[in-house]
């Protein structure tokens, strides 16, 4: 499945020739036969109190430093697989607004970033990565430094939850769905489809019923059976986009799992050693500036794996 045609690859602070997100992209470029474009934003900087020590003017000295740059940036390209026809861009100024205004004018698809924290998500509140997850309107994949190159187990977590909203939880499940399962038939991985599910009434459930153990475990049982429903629906409408023949190729494997998404999930992730977690990441409480929902950044913040986070059709960002 060709899933994007035109890539947007962010420099991180550490990305080099030998980087797993430039490997990445370029595989993926390939497969998709889609345009890749690298982009480096360098920071604003303050040149007047050099420039008078040097003679010069600070804007002769951001042109040198721009110059500097954009030629480490073609001799990166230049030490690539040639023929590949990258394109390069440099701006300046903060990396996730200069990121997100060349996807809103450019119409990039993919956003591929290597994470900046060493440790991961530990240290994501109020970085470039956090803000390019909350604000992004494209699919944004941030990846390990120190990442495997082939995927052998991929998440796709899905929301069976709300009625509320259907239709458009049900295009973004399938677009989860849809992009892992891509990946997972370029890489011959296995894919997990997990929904999580908590079922906080049942701790009341003793104060109006006789048996409640009895009565709790009818419910969770009929929550399971519902859930199990709307999995198989959303099953066999992946088989009717990819056809039969490449649905019996996948390695899928389900799993419904009554607790807390933020703990369960993780976890989850963990037992399955999982190298990357496709999940939606927009709330939907309806609350003004809320951009993504405190699950999603809880779960976001315990998995020690590569993220692919996926936006509900028709979302704007913030950033202009």
């Amino acid at each position: 499945m060709k899933r994007f045609k035109n890539i947007l690859l962010v420099l991180s602070n550490h990305t080099d020739e030998t980087s797993s997100s430039l490997t990445r992209a370029i595989t993926l470029a390939k497969t998709n036969q889609a345009d890749l474009t690298i982009l480096h934003v360098l920071p604003k900087l303050s040149l007047n109190s050099y420039s008078k020590k040097l003679g010069t003017t600070s804007q002769q000295l951001k042109e040198k430093v721009q110059a500097h740059e954009k030629a480490k940036l073609n001799q990166l390209c230049s030490s690539l697989e040639p023929g590949l026809g990258i394109n390069t861009v440099l701006k300046i100024g903060k990396r996730y607004i200069e990121t997100i205004r060349s996807v809103q004018s450019d119409n990039f698809d993919l956003v591929i970033k290597e994470a900046d924290a060493i440790d991961w998500f530990s240290r994501l509140v109020g970085s470039d990565d956090m803000h390019l997850l909350r604000k992004c309107p494209c699919p944004v994949w941030l990846t390990k430094r120190d990442e495997k190159l082939d995927y052998r187990n991929i998440i796709a977590a899905v929301d069976l939850d709300s009625e509320k909203d259907k239709a458009n939880i049900d295009t973004l499940n399938q677009n989860i769905l849809d992009l892992a399962c891509s990946l997972s038939l370029s890489d011959l991985a296995s894919v997990h489809v997990v929904n999580v599910y908590d079922l906080p009434e049942s701790g009341f459930i003793s104060l109006w019923v006789d048996n409640p153990d009895k009565v709790e475990s009818e419910l969770a049982e009929d929550e399971r059976r519902h859930r199990q429903r709307r999995m198989d629906v959303l099953l066999e409408g992946l088989k009717d986009r990819i056809g039969e023949m490449s649905y019996h190729f996948l390695s899928l494997h389900t799993h419904i799992v009554a607790g807390i998404p933020d703990r369960e999930l993780p976890q989850m992730a963990e037992t399955i050693k999982a190298d990357l977690v496709v999940m939606g990441t927009v709330a939907r409480t309806g609350i003004a500036g809320v951009i993504m929902g405190n699950t999603a950044e809880s779960i976001l913040s315990q998995l020690n794996c590569s993220v692919l986070a996926i936006k509900p059709d028709g979302f704007e960002s913030p950033v202009l």
